[in-house]
């Protein structure tokens, strides 16, 4: 699409001193005019429209404002478009290029109008994306911290039952220790009085009297009980401190162990976190 013809005689009309004092700081209007469809034809809209703004500071035209919206147009520089496309529409004597400026100007302010609610719509997406991110982080960290208290509440209840364990043992060995004590203690007695009522039983054979003989044999007898009592609070007692001693060390939390099992299921695996 070419640009629309700008009269070459309205350049003619520049006065002479001041368009010679121009040409030689730039070049001649035609010939920019011309340069400006070239590169409006090769679709090199920017420098196009740089020509024409050059032109018309060297031969000012309404028709090349309007030509210079429409390079702007073109290379999708809505602001500048729109600028030149009024400015026309103030300066211009065109009423049918009046009209296509104001088209213009309406399908431009559309067409920013789409854009800014496009960059808004992606805007509220990433602020979304961003929020939903940031809240999956945010539960993440959450269940990170959630996990951590369980797992120091959880060591904390082990170690609490760990230190119960050996408590509980400490306690066991004291009362098979005790028992222990008890069995020696009896065994002691029971020897003690084992070993007078065998005196007893001497002293019974060797009286040679009635009341020598029922004192004797109920010293003997006394003794003997006393003995059989001492022994069998120590057989108690022994037996009582070996079945109460604890036989297997506590494992800290989290140590594994093989225990026995009942007889024909071999063996088993118990674990302790």
């Amino acid at each position: 699409m070419r640009m629309v013809p700008v009269l070459l005689a309205a350049l003619l009309m520049i006065p002479g001193p001041a368009h010679a004092q121009r040409a030689g700081a730039s070049r001649n209007p035609k010939e920019l005019i011309k340069q400006a469809e070239k590169l409006f034809e090769q679709k090199k809209y920017l420098e196009a429209a740089e020509a024409l703004a050059r032109a018309n500071e060297l031969a000012p035209d309404s028709r090349l404002i309007y030509n210079m919206a429409r390079a702007y147009d073109q290379a999708g520089n809505v602001g500048e478009a729109i600028s030149y496309y009024e400015q026309y529409m103030t300066e211009g004597d065109d009423a049918q290029l009046r009209k296509r400026a104001r088209s213009s100007v309406d399908r431009l302010r559309l067409q920013q109008e789409r854009e800014a609610a496009a960059a808004t719509e992606v805007e509220n997406e990433r602020k979304r994306l961003q929020q939903e991110a940031e809240g999956a982080q945010r539960r993440a960290q959450e269940e990170r911290e959630a996990a951590r208290v369980a797992e120091e509440a959880n060591q904390q209840r082990l170690t609490a039952a760990y230190e119960e364990s050996l408590s509980a043992r400490r306690r066991m060995q004291v009362t098979a220790f005790t028992l222990g004590g008890v069995a020696v203690a009896g065994v002691a007695v029971g020897t003690v009085f084992g070993l007078k009522a065998r005196a007893a039983r001497a002293d019974f054979d060797g009286a040679t009297t009635l009341e020598g003989k029922v004192a004797a044999r109920d010293t003997t007898r006394s003794n003997a009980l006393l003995a059989d009592i001492g022994f069998g609070v120590g057989l108690v007692g022994a037996v009582a401190a070996v079945l109460l001693y604890p036989k297997d060390v506590v494992p800290p939390p989290g140590q594994a162990r093989l225990i026995s099992a009942p007889a024909g299921s071999g063996l088993g695996m118990e674990v302790r976190f």
